[in-house]
């Protein structure tokens, strides 16, 4: 997943920290890496959503943790949906 464009912090490395930055567990300095990276490459935006979107929906339904298997599912339901906008 990349943009293509150079960055300070690759995106396989923001993509790592995604759940911690969600979490809000992450250092300060990664956080203004992250936000930094997240305001510039929009593929990485897009994976960030997804995984927050997973998270959110996890916790509302269950209050607890998803296994790899059932993130895997998700991020691919999610991906196969198109958003309308009404104009």
């Amino acid at each position: 997943m990349s943009c293509g464009r150079p960055h300070e912090v690759p995106c396989t490395q923001v993509l790592s920290l995604v759940y911690v930055y969600i979490d809000d567990e992450i250092d300060e300095v990664q956080r203004v890496q992250v936000t930094r990276h997240l305001g510039e490459c929009g593929p990485c935006v897009e994976q960030f959503t997804i995984e927050r979107r997973i998270r959110e929906r996890v916790r509302s339904a269950c209050g607890c943790e998803v296994d790899e298997e059932v993130r895997a599912r998700m991020v691919a339901r999610f991906r196969s949906v198109t958003y309308r906008t009404d104009s």
